[in-house]
């Protein structure tokens, strides 16, 4: 199953580099010069993005009306506009994704990958895959049957019941996905029904278990190679939410999964993205479901504020935009989730003061942004003058070439790899062509000087950081080969 996407743009530079860029991610193109022969093609056929150089009044016309066109009003807009264009009037018109100009390939390789991931999530939210599977009902009035599913999705499925007559209320079922182990058991309601005992339900009630079996099963059926996570780094945390560095960030509104690590604990959780700086990252509020959910996350910022060194590691990956609630959250800001009420959190008030802060203003008060002191308020330890997680020390940009030796092999296995940054406790490196894991143990070795290293962190696929590694040293007084 192919990305689509419409491509309106009559800047032949520009057009180059996006033509290249879209096609290394396997995103198809149908390219328009102008905004008469766009306005054709999205009457007639759906794209999972829409790409529009907004360079005039006419073309920021067509980004605001891409959304009324029936077939393409949940695309993904992607607004490439001018250094000079107010941002936020490019995200008010119905832009998902900008791309600043003079646009250059890495910055575009990052935008777009976060833009492939969104494409595909919601592809295969839409997606109803045809079954038969074999179900059992329990109706509100206490009758039960069992019929075949028909089409499955992550919203619901359809039925053919075997009974006759209108059902309604909430309807309790169960059902094994096909060639696995995985039994669905949850609830629903019918969304719709005719006279020849075919329904529509919708999911009420389904585990997070269950919705994560179900949403790879799908993903599986519809042959969609799985896209890494987007690795961030930390740059300030609360009990409500956080703001994440990134060169890939997802636009306001999308509800991501995030997996927080610090040292040897790790948090998964839900949240959603509130505001979107294609320079600079994104602010996600928690949406924390349970308690034990939300007694994870203040254990994580407790670790984080007894050792504010400690390295953090988010990934972070779309479940979708919530379309519905866009409108309602642009105008009446981000709702606070039920543990929040009553209690005072800087973080997330900053998030909804953005939209009346100049960016200047928005990166300066980020910047003075510290852990929660909502921690107090909820009779937590005091986090307030904890700082966001920071390294201990700076690190120094160097260029120089080292070996890396493979302690299980004994011998230089990559000979052309280059430090990019040193300190005293350890070392990034580029150009790590070998498969290596966190937490195993390489040799290097600069200028004839050898010190032993434990692979911290290693550069997901298809990142920023591909081919690059996180090292920490293993010497007791923390030497590493000198710049």
């Amino acid at each position: 199953m192919n990305l689509e996407s419409l491509l309106v743009c009559s800047d032949d530079r520009a057009l180059r580099v996006l033509r290249n860029v879209l096609s290394e991610l396997a995103i198809g193109v149908e390219h328009c010069a102008d905004e008469v022969s766009a306005t054709k093609s999205l009457a007639q056929r759906s794209f999972e993005a829409v790409i529009i150089d907004c360079q005039d009044e006419r073309s920021f016309e067509l980004l605001k009306s891409v959304r009324s066109v029936q077939q393409n009003s949940k695309s993904v807009a992607i607004a490439i506009i001018d250094a000079g264009t107010n941002l936020q009037t490019a995200f008010k018109l119905g832009a998902n994704f900008v791309v600043y100009k003079p646009i250059s390939t890495e910055k575009a390789k990052s935008s777009f990958r976060a833009a492939r991931a969104l494409m595909k999530r919601e592809r295969r939210r839409s997606v109803r895959v045809p079954v038969n599977i074999a179900a059992y009902f329990r109706f509100q009035n206490g009758e039960g049957e069992q019929a075949s599913i028909s089409g499955l999705s992550e919203g619901g499925f359809s039925v053919r019941l075997g009974s006759s007559g209108n059902k309604s209320g909430i309807v309790g079922f169960c059902f094994a996905l096909p060639d696995t182990t995985t039994v669905i058991e949850a609830t629903g309601t019918i969304a719709w029904q005719n006279s020849r005992r075919h329904a529509g339900i919708q999911f009420a009630t389904l585990s997070d278990a269950s919705h994560r079996s179900l949403k790879e099963w799908l993903r599986l059926q519809c042959g969609d190679k799985h896209d890494p996570p987007i690795r961030c780094s930390l740059m300030s945390l609360s009990f409500g939410g956080c703001f994440l560095r990134t060169q890939s960030p997802f636009p306001a509104q999308t509800r991501v999964e995030l997996l927080l690590r610090v040292a040897d604990c790790s948090v998964r959780t839900e949240g959603k993205v509130r505001i979107m700086d294609p320079e600079l990252g994104m602010g996600i509020e928690f949406l924390a479901k349970t308690s034990p959910d939300r007694q994870r996350l203040k254990g994580l910022i407790q670790q984080m504020s007894a050792d504010p060194g400690a390295i953090a590691e988010v990934l972070v990956e779309p479940e979708g935009l919530d379309w519905d609630n866009a409108a309602a959250d642009s105008s009446a800001g981000s709702a606070r989730s039920p543990k929040d009420e009553g209690q005072h959190d800087p973080l997330l008030d900053l998030f909804r003061a953005a939209a009346t802060l100049s960016r200047e203003e928005f990166h300066a008060e980020l910047e003075k942004s510290q852990l929660s002191s909502s921690a107090k308020n909820a009779s937590e330890p005091n986090l307030a003058e904890a700082t966001t997680p920071q390294r201990r020390e700076p690190r120094i940009a160097v260029s120089l070439p080292v070996e890396v030796w493979d302690e299980d092999h004994q011998e230089p296995v990559q000979l052309t790899s280059s430090m990019i940054d040193v300190s005293h406790r350890g070392a990034r490196v580029d150009g790590i062509a070998f498969d290596l894991k966190a937490g195993e143990v390489v040799n290097l070795v600069s200028a004839g000087v050898e010190a032993r290293f434990r692979v911290i962190w290693v550069g997901g696929t298809g990142t920023p950081q591909e081919g690059q590694i996180g090292l920490e040293s293993l010497k007791t007084d923390h030497s590493v080969p000198e710049a």
